[in-house]
């Protein structure tokens, strides 16, 4: 049999780098994946100038992080978040909404730019762009800063704009509308039994659309009265007094699931659903059904309303009336705030304790001398 001339290419061959789903070539050394950019040739070069000293765990002269673009770099910081909420350290609803922000950021500066020709200056036009167009400042600076700080801490890239230097907007701190004792029980009257409940819950415990939503029947203790849950998106535990009304109506709703709240085919209320579009893209929209049957109520109820008033009024409400006892510790406890910065925003005055203060609401929602 005649040998063949052609040899077998051997294990060093091989092109060393794996192509990330980024788009970037990459390489795993001591532990920790190194990017060095689209182009495979100049990849390949930039890895071979740095190997020796990645691989001494030193750092290289000419750092391939640098060379990272916008789209990359927001790619790798959003697939981290995503794994945050398969670990359930974040809800799908944050990375639903850093996701839209980020968007946003790339596509004002281009997806090809590199990040360190991104200057404290350019973000600071950005922040004026945001303003010029009425959006939510804040919210944007907010995401931005929160992947350039975990990009640094992550060592993905070396260096940073001044983030100090981009302030977020002062909020005018108006009045913000609550719902009247006449209003409540209007809405009472027109409410479903599961609705009424989650009505009940707002006022109660200051709960949120996504608190009613995910609150499960285990962190209940309908004997004794009270609840037991954490705030989804601070983790601060929430152990409060639930009143008679309360209980009465979280008794009347059967158990299909572990869920308290579930919507008529079973689902959660507050979610995240994929959609694919015609190009085949993926798109994340956010589902809240609470706030829309809630809106839905007003006017089967014929609440008239200003702009602003829905479900998390209700919350809004049991925050104003808690802060009547003058305890922002109560407050905090009571709204599931990682700090007294928000809390004080309700209380002047220093008081007594959390369950006191729930107690006390009730009897300027209830006016029936219990």
């Amino acid at each position: 049999m005649a040998k063949s001339n052609s040899k077998r290419k051997t294990r060093s061959d091989k092109f060393p780098l794996t192509l990330h789903p980024t788009g970037q070539y990459c390489k795993k050394i001591r532990g920790k994946l190194y990017y060095f950019g689209t182009d495979k040739q100049q990849a390949l070069q930039r890895y071979l100038e740095q190997a020796a000293d990645l691989r001494a765990g030193r750092r290289p002269k000419s750092n391939s992080c640098s060379r990272l673009t916008l789209k990359t770099l927001c790619n790798l910081y959003l697939e981290h978040q995503e794994a945050r909420v398969l670990a359930g350290e974040i809800k799908s609803r944050q990375l639903y909404d850093q996701t839209l922000l980020l968007r946003v950021f790339v596509k004002y500066f281009g997806p090809n730019r590199m990040v360190s020709d991104v200057l404290t200056l350019d973000l600071q036009n950005f922040r004026a762009s945001l303003i010029k167009k009425g959006k939510s400042v804040n919210n944007y600076i907010s995401a931005i800063k929160a992947m350039y700080n975990w990009a640094v801490d992550n060592e993905v890239i070396d260096t940073i704009p001044n983030l100090k230097a981009i302030k977020k907007v002062p909020i005018a701190k108006g009045k913000k509308p609550i719902l009247t004792p006449a209003q409540i029980k209007k809405l009472l009257e027109y409410a479903n039994p599961q609705m009424k409940a989650m009505i009940w819950m707002g006022l109660n415990c200051g709960f949120g659309c996504t608190d009613c939503a995910e609150l499960p029947w285990e962190n209940l203790d309908l004997n004794a009265g009270r609840v037991n849950f954490a705030r989804t998106k601070t983790g601060v535990d929430r152990n409060l007094p639930l009143w008679k009304e309360t209980v009465r109506c979280l008794k009347a709703i059967p158990k299909i699931n572990k869920r308290v709240f579930n919507t008529k085919q079973g689902d959660n209320w507050v979610c995240v659903k994929q959609k694919q579009a015609a190009d085949g893209t993926i798109k994340l929209i956010s589902y809240n059904g609470i706030s829309s049957e809630f809106s839905k109520l007003l006017k089967k109820a014929g609440i008239k309303t200003t702009k602003g008033v829905g479900f998390y009024t209700l919350r809004r409400t049991a925050a104003t009336l808690a802060a009547k006892s003058g305890d922002p510790f109560a407050v905090q406890r009571l709204l599931g705030h990682a700090d007294l910065k928000m809390a004080t925003t309700y209380v002047q005055d220093v008081s007594e304790q959390t369950d006191r203060v729930i107690n006390n609401s009730r009897k300027l929602i209830i006016q029936d001398g219990s």
